[in-house]
């Protein structure tokens, strides 16, 4: 979920915030968009393949959200006209916000450095504001973030690598303002200005992404050891069962490769920032970190995908020993995570 009304609150006094809004309609921008798994009566066409799509929720009042608010689907028919009658949007923005609307669409998850990545290789820039960290991430990763960057604070700051000073360079790292406490880093780095900027937001991606990748792998182990043992209740036919013999086997699959692609990709950042750290080449470090987003961008949406099936999992069978579904279910839930893995659902 990305909750603008939320984020308008907490930066809508800040520059940046306002001068490069997300949306250009006010509306959209204090508004609430959700990754949504569509149920059979939400599927606005019968012509819809799809079974996740993003909704957007304006709300009435966006410092109360109690008070309700109007919500579509983005790709929904007649979505222009709903803009212009529920949140006034004007044509000279109606093309811009549907277009930034239709990007976030087309991605698997509303990870912030996923959809900063997408939307400005498509020529929507956003300020960094737009593209937080939930507070809650935040508060664990920046545990991991320390831990990681240890050896660094030795080499950049001058001083002991454990404790408050890696909480601090983690801290520093993680806030959506570059500030002074950042400088040695810069000085290591040899980067300047917009550069600077850039790879910092680069590294922080890897470091998410490293991080993520972590915090689901127990999720993700699950869903390998159990799909399997789906037990199937109720009627069924052959062709339904022959599908989710085949489909549970190839999810598994998807799953592993899925994860070994972004074991690798993570590799690479490991091997560089190790260079850094142990022979100090900083230069070959600033120059990956220049080229991260193309790469992040492809293991942004690995783990985005799998994040979805682990989660999903973790959600409808939080207890291992009931793993019991009907047919149709069944079918709902595979056809679901082969169309996120990268299979074709049928």
């Amino acid at each position: 979920m990305l909750n603008l009304a939320l984020l308008d609150l907490r930066h809508g006094n800040e520059e940046a915030h306002r001068s490069t809004p997300l949306f250009r309609s006010r509306q959209l921008n204090t508004a609430i968009i959700i990754k949504h798994r569509l149920r059979g009566n939400e599927r606005w066409d019968k012509s819809v393949k799809r079974l996740n799509a993003t909704k957007v929720v304006i709300p009435f009042e966006a410092a109360n959200l109690r008070t309700g608010g109007h919500s579509f689907f983005v790709g929904e028919s007649h979505q222009a006209a709903k803009l212009r009658e529920t949140a006034g949007i004007k044509d000279d923005d109606l093309k811009h916000d549907m277009l930034v609307l239709e990007r976030i669409d087309a991605l698997p998850s509303l990870d912030p450095f996923l959809m900063r990545e997408q939307l400005r290789r498509n020529g929507h820039n956003a300020a960094d504001t737009y593209f937080n960290i939930s507070p809650g991430d935040l508060a664990r990763m920046q545990a991991f973030v320390a831990g990681e960057i240890k050896q660094l604070v030795s080499m950049a700051f001058g001083m002991e690598g454990g404790g408050e000073s890696a909480n601090r360079l983690a801290e520093a790292l993680l806030s959506t303002q570059l500030d002074e406490r950042l400088e040695p880093l810069r000085l290591t780095l040899r980067l300047e200005g917009d550069a600077f900027r850039e790879g910092v937001f680069c590294w922080k991606g890897f470091l998410y992404y490293k991080w993520m990748r972590d915090e689901m792998l127990g999720d993700v182990a699950r869903v390998v050891k159990e799909i399997d043992h789906l037990r199937i209740t109720g009627p069924r036919d052959k062709p339904s069962m022959d599908y989710i013999t085949t489909t549970q086997a190839k999810v598994r699959q998807n799953i592993r490769a899925e994860i070994q692609a972004a074991r690798e990709s993570i590799a690479d950042y490991d091997r560089m920032f190790d260079d850094l750290i142990t022979n100090s080449k900083a230069n070959a470090f600033r120059e990956f970190l220049l080229s991260a987003p193309a790469k992040f961008l492809q293991l942004g949406e690995r783990l985005g995908n799998t994040a979805h099936v682990a989660s999903f999992w973790r959600y409808r069978f939080p207890d291992p020993k009931r793993l019991v579904v009907t047919v149709e279910e069944a079918l709902d839930i595979l056809q679901d995570f082969e169309s996120s893995l990268g299979g074709s659902a049928a």
